[in-house]
């Protein structure tokens, strides 16, 4: 099972590059180095932090050399991330509200209607981001925002670690929740997929009264006309 980098570097950084990239290591490489070209300079120049040693200068070069990435496929393996951690979110709703309902049809077909995508490509777009399913689900579930407030002390780190303590509490779900039907198989699982988690010796923030969020799961169902629509038939695309 492959670990997220929570302790070194730009945490947050690696876990957005795990989240865009979960099956290519030459790609995560490639998209931390852009993203470190992007902000160092500025800092340097700004005389903000201390200055990034040039053995590591070298290496972020070398990666952008080695391998190719540009805007466009960053967005594109963004959105995809996103309709495939939609699936998770919606079948997750759908078994607070009516758990008998809750398969993954269902919740492809309410994704469906929300994405007007294809069930081809959502199939598609949920067996690559699979390693990462309950991290863009959490992303999503969170109204796809990061939080930083210094005013109670709640530092960019500590929602990093909210988040991912998010994440997990949606992977445990995923792990045991399964239809009530005979031969019903669980969400997800450990058997078939290595998901990415935080190491063995990370353990969930200690939350204080005054922080914006505690790594529970917020409660979410889905609406009564949601659940018209999984059994209706999505709409069909227009020809162009």
């Amino acid at each position: 099972m492959p670990y997220l980098n929570l302790a070194r570097g730009e945490p947050w950084a690696e876990t957005w590059a795990v989240m865009h990239f979960p099956d290519d290591a030459a790609k995560r490489r490639a998209y931390l180095a852009k993203h470190w070209s992007g902000f160092y300079p500025a800092c340097e120049e700004a005389g903000a932090g201390e200055l990034v040693p040039r053995s590591v200068l070298l290496s972020v070069m070398k990666a952008v050399a080695a391998t190719d990435i540009d805007r466009d496929e960053i967005a594109d393996r963004r959105y995809k991330g996103l309709a495939a951690g939609e699936q998770l979110k919606a079948r997750f709703t759908i078994a607070q509200t009516e758990p008998k309902q809750a398969s993954w049809n269902a919740a492809a077909r309410v994704v469906e209607w929300q994405t007007r995508k294809n069930r081809s490509y959502l199939y598609d777009a949920r067996s690559v981001f699979l390693p990462v399913l309950h991290l863009w689900a959490a992303f999503i579930l969170r109204d796809q925002r990061f939080y930083e407030d210094q005013s109670c002390g709640y530092r960019a780190i500590d929602d990093l670690h909210v988040f991912i303590a998010e994440a997990m509490a949606l992977l445990q779900w995923s792990l045991h929740f399964k239809l009530p039907r005979k031969k019903a198989r669980p969400t997800l699982t450990l058997q078939t997929v290595d998901f990415w988690t935080p190491p063995p010796d990370w353990s969930p923030p200690i939350s204080r009264p005054e922080w914006p969020r505690d790594g529970r799961l917020r409660g979410a169902t889905l609406g009564e006309d949601w659940m018209r629509r999984i059994r209706s038939k999505p709409p069909r695309r227009k020809l162009v």
